[in-house]
């Protein structure tokens, strides 16, 4: 992975206008017992408001959020995109339509 190493996790969430879906993702990222992680969301080209979205969310938490936008390429591209940005030690992805329970993370900073 690239980029400096500075928080634990790196949450990848791949997202195709599933703006509707994101605040659940990120309700859960809130609950997390483990705080020292970066969530970065890939957008392959929505039109459905979810950079303003993020915008809202990222002014409205302490949640380290990261927003990268691309030509629509499919959901398969996202993580291609998203490696080289990460700053985690931990790669992890996390569906748009997905969320975590609360000590999803700090489980996986143990192993």
């Amino acid at each position: 992975m690239g980029g400096q190493k500075d928080v634990d996790v790196t949450i990848m969430t791949p997202t195709f206008n599933r703006a509707h879906t994101l605040r659940r993702a990120h309700a859960s990222l809130l609950e997390q017992s483990l705080q020292n992680f970066e969530w970065l969301v890939v957008d392959d080209g929505s039109t459905d408001g979810t950079g303003e979205l993020i915008d809202e969310l990222r002014a409205d938490t302490a949640v380290s959020i990261r927003y990268v936008r691309q030509e629509h390429g499919g959901k398969h591209v996202a993580p291609n995109r998203a490696i080289p940005l990460a700053r985690g030690r931990f790669f992890v992805g996390l569906d748009s339509d997905d969320w975590f329970l609360p000590e999803a993370l700090e489980t996986l900073n143990k192993v």
